[in-house]
């Protein structure tokens, strides 16, 4: 081999397909819209759930956003 001339590399190639953990779409049982307005409404509504959100503990490691939605637009007054 001349001096000048460059290695030769042996490549290891793989292919995955994008699609090979695809899971093929599967219907999902839903309660009509009625019944689903009426167990929000029994639970307290949205502001339960803002308040579940506020209580639960935050995940270790996360950063914590600033005290609420209001903080970057000054704060509360």
């Amino acid at each position: 081999m001349p001096d000048d001339a460059p290695p030769k590399v042996d490549y290891q190639l793989s292919y995955r397909s994008a699609l090979a953990g695809y899971e093929v779409y599967k219907e999902q049982s839903v309660q009509p819209w009625k019944a689903a307005n009426d167990k929000v409404g029994e639970i307290g509504g949205w502001r339960a759930y803002a308040k579940e959100m506020r209580q639960s503990a935050p995940a270790a490691g996360q950063d914590q956003p600033a005290q609420g939605h209001d903080a970057h637009h000054g704060g509360k007054q």
